[in-house]
């Protein structure tokens, strides 16, 4: 049995996509919901043959935990047995919020554990069994580019993964693979909302206000929608971009120009 399955206005619509990936076997991580869903969707109408892991599993998703190294071994390994890899996408992450003079070291460790340990692994298995004319596609944040107010671990572990990228450029360059990341900024999703709501609580502020506090600073006027994110790492691991590695491709509706 192999592992394989199947300014304000409105985001862009779903539209055609062109098979640009068609011939291909990806894997994505953090692929139960959120950007990483979104992600290996994308991937798998622009006609790639799709391996989706997450730590939450179901039918379609595939149990990893990306900060268990002997998970990681397995399951790549497992999945390169069963064909070649040409592209791995890593977006599995956590958050926490919280002023650092309150955050207890355990919630700070835990989530450079899973944020940057975590890309660690995926990188180091991943660059094992990847071919030649593969990509890495890290999903990083604008947080790993600017510190933020209460987001101190989360910045911490996403500055992590751009370095660590940075790294794997020159290393897996002479073997033909290409590394990139993306950098999202607010975007529509379950993790953002909780920890929307964490702030809220923690500040004794409605959600909505909060919210809205972000869409003020973005001069588009929103935040972005999952499929935004993932039509920018089906380019990256296209054709289209043949030439591109070693970028950070910061989509956050240009809230990082103010």
């Amino acid at each position: 049995m192999t592992l394989d399955n199947p300014s304000r206005e409105k985001s862009s619509s779903q539209f055609q996509m062109p098979l640009l990936l068609a011939g291909r076997r990806a894997v994505i991580t953090g692929a139960a919901r959120g950007i990483g869903k979104a992600i290996a969707d994308a991937f798998d109408q622009a006609g790639a043959t799709v391996i989706r892991l997450d730590i939450n599993s179901s039918d379609q998703v595939h149990s990893c935990d990306i900060a268990d190294e002997e998970s990681v071994k397995s399951v790549l390994a497992k999945i390169s047995g069963d064909g070649p890899i040409d592209d791995i996408v890593h977006a599995a992450a956590i958050g926490a919020v919280a002023p650092l003079a309150d955050m207890p070291v355990a919630d700070f460790r835990r989530v450079l554990d899973v944020n940057v340990t975590g890309a660690f692994l995926v990188a180091r298995e991943g660059s094992r069994h990847l071919r030649r004319g593969g990509n890495l596609v890290l999903i990083a944040s604008q947080y790993g580019l600017k510190g933020w107010p209460l987001w101190g671990a989360y910045c911490a572990s996403k500055a992590g993964v751009l370095r660590l990228a940075d790294t794997l450029v020159g290393e897996l360059a002479p073997r033909g693979i290409r590394v990139n990341t993306i950098s999202p900024g607010s975007v529509d999703t379950e993790m953002v909302a909780t920890t929307t709501a964490n702030i809220a609580r923690q500040s004794g502020t409605d959600p909505a206000a909060i919210r809205a506090g972000y869409e003020a600073a973005i001069p588009m006027g929103r935040f972005a929608q999952p499929q935004e994110i993932a039509y920018v790492a089906v380019a990256l691991c296209s054709g289209l971009c043949s030439y591109v590695n070693g970028s950070n491709i910061v989509v956050d509706g240009g809230e990082l120009s103010r």
